[in-house]
């Protein structure tokens, strides 16, 4: 079944409980410590559409995913590169570009993410493109 197939579809956070991210539909059983994800969607299905947080410090190496991303933080600090952004920084990717490492700050972060597919987790083997944080983000 394809999003295509999806008329609407209704949750509300407060009915959602929190799960680490190694347990959350979509991401392929990857498990980095300190993050927790709340799912919106239907697994199999989607939407791919997240509440995530990030304890203190946790570090995301570099990596991609299987289709676009879009991140917003809510609350929080990120550092990617020798740049730090905070609530209200919005970032886009399309597929097939690497990113981070990112490390969220000593509050840790709350973001939103949206994905156009299962977000499936990838680590970066090398030989794929890059995002320069210092290029990327100015």
């Amino acid at each position: 079944m394809s999003l295509a197939n999806i008329r609407v579809a209704f949750a509300e956070e407060a009915k959602l409980s929190w799960q680490l991210l190694k347990d959350t539909p979509g991401f392929g059983g990857t498990d980095i410590p300190g993050i927790q994800c709340k799912f919106f969607g239907k697994e199999g299905v989607g939407p791919w559409f997240y509440l995530v947080k990030h304890e203190p410090g946790v570090v995301v190496e570099r990596h991609s995913h299987e289709g676009d991303v879009f991140h917003y933080i809510l609350e929080g600090e990120w550092s990617i590169g020798n740049k730090k952004f905070g609530p209200g920084f919005m970032q886009y990717e399309q597929v097939g570009l690497n990113y981070g490492p990112l490390r969220s700050g000593d509050e840790g972060s709350l973001f939103l993410a949206i994905y156009d597919r299962a977000p499936n987790f990838l680590p970066a083997q090398g030989g794929e493109k890059d995002v320069a944080p210092e290029a990327a983000y100015e």
